[in-house]
């Protein structure tokens, strides 16, 4: 047990620390730069927004601890439901290090299929997310709150502030590990 507890707060923190740091100042840049409804506006179909986040989501190399925070600054500037589950999905499924990875051990025609099928059920999962959004009735833009709308209480402050400080330890401690 005392191994699991270290390598959770120690390796596997700062594996996941930068991405979620990284993930969370670039969804403060999405969420401070592009304009309210700026997918909503840009899409008024909402397949093109599906495509859209596939064709991103392909070739960027992003964590899913980092994507997380994205998609949710892209839900909070009228990207689709659907669409953010695509970039959640393809992203780390398909990013080029994976995509290298599988072509050396599998080949170039499996590689293709892969990426072929990860691309198709990520778009019809995409679709079938906004059919039920629809369907039920769902506006998951009120579920992310803009952060001038919200004020954080003490206990939000305490949890960030310890959160920052295990991923410096983490770092910290392997800094020391390496010399």
């Amino acid at each position: 047990m005392a191994a699991g507890v270290h390598y959770a707060f120690g390796e596997l923190l700062k594996d996941i620390g930068a991405w979620l740091l990284i993930g969370l100042l670039v969804a403060g840049l999405l969420a401070t730069l592009l304009p309210v409804d700026f997918f909503a506006l840009l899409f008024e179909n909402q397949a093109g927004s599906l495509v859209l986040m596939l064709l991103v989501g392909i070739p960027l190399y992003m964590f899913t601890s980092a994507s997380t925070p994205v998609a949710a600054a892209l839900i909070l500037k009228g990207l689709s439901p659907g669409a953010a589950l695509v970039f959640l999905l393809a992203g780390p499924a398909t990013n080029a290090a994976t995509l290298t990875v599988v072509a050396r051990f599998w080949g170039r025609k499996a590689t293709m299929v892969y990426l072929a099928v990860i691309s198709v059920c990520s778009l019809v999962l995409g679709w079938l997310t906004n059919l039920f959004y629809a369907w039920a009735g769902i506006d998951i833009s009120c579920w992310v709150t803009p952060a001038e709308h919200h004020t954080a209480g003490g206990w939000h402050t305490l949890a960030a502030i310890v959160l920052l400080a295990l991923i410096a330890r983490a770092f910290i401690l392997s800094r020391g590990k390496a010399t």
